[in-house]
């Protein structure tokens, strides 16, 4: 049980560290730029240790709670995009 919550906590953080990275290296001025660099590498580094290092991948229950996890996140961006749209519209 503790594989899943570790393994879900560092997904967590590496799909932050992406997106983050991503937008603060795209829209940053240039001297955050470097800032969104090193989110994008860290998040490039976690990916990678999740793959090949620690995530019990053979487990069904692990692939259970990822896959709740994920659609939790996207849940979330989905409703945090529907309310910035209704605020901008009124």
């Amino acid at each position: 049980m503790m594989d899943i919550v570790i393994s879900m906590g560092l997904v967590g953080i590496m799909l932050s560290m992406l997106g983050m990275g991503l937008l603060i290296a795209y829209y940053g001025s240039s001297k955050t730029r470097n800032v969104g660099f090193l989110f994008l590498i860290i998040g490039v580094g976690l990916a990678y240790y999740l793959t090949m290092e620690v995530t019990p991948w053979e487990e069904v229950a692990f692939w259970n709670g990822m896959l709740a996890f994920i659609g939790g996140i996207i849940g979330g961006i989905i409703g945090i995009i529907v309310f910035l749209i209704a605020i901008i519209k009124s």
